[in-house]
């Protein structure tokens, strides 16, 4: 009996033989094996020697199958309609990025420009304060300039020297003009991009108006008053201008501490 089955095991094998087709492997159905779709079934009854090979078969297989679903992972790229939601999605984003910084820059070209307007305003209005505010008397005014005349000395000006300040329509300035007793010398920009300057004369109170403005839009207006301290004084009671004449007594000096 023993030799029997050892003689059909040797059978078995010697006949076992494997034919492959495409990606599977057909085995013959006298061997006791079958193939089905989920891969070998192995029935009860074969040998040792075909379950263990056929068990090493069946993981080999396996273990190909997870290899082969690895690299087409790996190797999975991106379709058109993908490619083509990503490049307008970084463009809307890039659109609003550049948007905001070309706006950025504009408000930040905007604030220099009219701070840098702001400042030669601001200078040029104090420097006619200060010298209006020295005048001993009111000679003219116009809708765009003023003429008075100097009570005292300073580094720039001689006392009873008459100035005029006024708008050079064609040149876009403020002037500062001087003349007598001096020989008459050439007037003075106190300020450019200038494109209104009105003067008003309401009983010796002085109001100056200025507007400045670039080519490029931006603009600043300034305005102030003024008071003659050296003219006559005024000696009615309740008016405008009571007490704040001093009748050639006013004058500005530079303070001690000053450098």
């Amino acid at each position: 009996m023993r030799n029997k089955k050892s003689k059909l095991i040797k059978s078995s094998v010697v006949n076992l033989t494997f034919l492959n087709s495409g990606l599977r492997t057909v085995i013959p159905a006298k061997a006791g094996i079958q193939i089905e779709k989920t891969g070998f079934r192995i029935k009860s009854g074969m040998t040792k020697y075909v379950k263990s090979y056929l068990n090493k078969h069946i993981k080999m297989r396996k273990h190909n199958s997870e290899l082969r679903t690895l690299n087409s992972e790996l190797q999975k790229g991106f379709t058109l309609i993908e490619i083509i939601i990503v490049i307008v999605i970084l463009s809307i984003v890039s659109g609003i990025t550049i948007k905001f910084l070309i706006d950025s820059l504009k408000i930040y070209t905007m604030t220099v420009n009219q701070k840098t307007l702001f400042d030669e305003g601001k200078l040029a209005m104090e420097r006619m304060c200060r010298d209006i505010r020295d005048a001993n008397g009111i000679t003219g005014t116009t809708a765009s300039s003023i003429t008075f005349t100097r009570a005292h000395t300073t580094v720039q000006d001689v006392a009873g020297e008459t100035i005029i300040f006024q708008l050079n329509a064609g040149t876009g300035t403020l002037q500062k003009d001087k003349s007598l007793p001096l020989p008459d010398p050439p007037p003075v920009d106190m300020a450019s991009n200038v494109t209104g300057f009105v003067v008003t004369n309401a009983t010796n109170e002085i109001q100056l108006r200025l507007t400045l403005q670039l080519t490029s839009g931006e603009s600043v207006r300034l305005q102030t008053k003024v008071y003659p301290k050296n003219l006559p004084p005024d000696v009615t009671p309740l008016t405008a201008t009571y007490n704040k004449h001093f009748g050639g007594n006013w004058k500005e000096v530079k303070s001690p501490d000053a450098s």
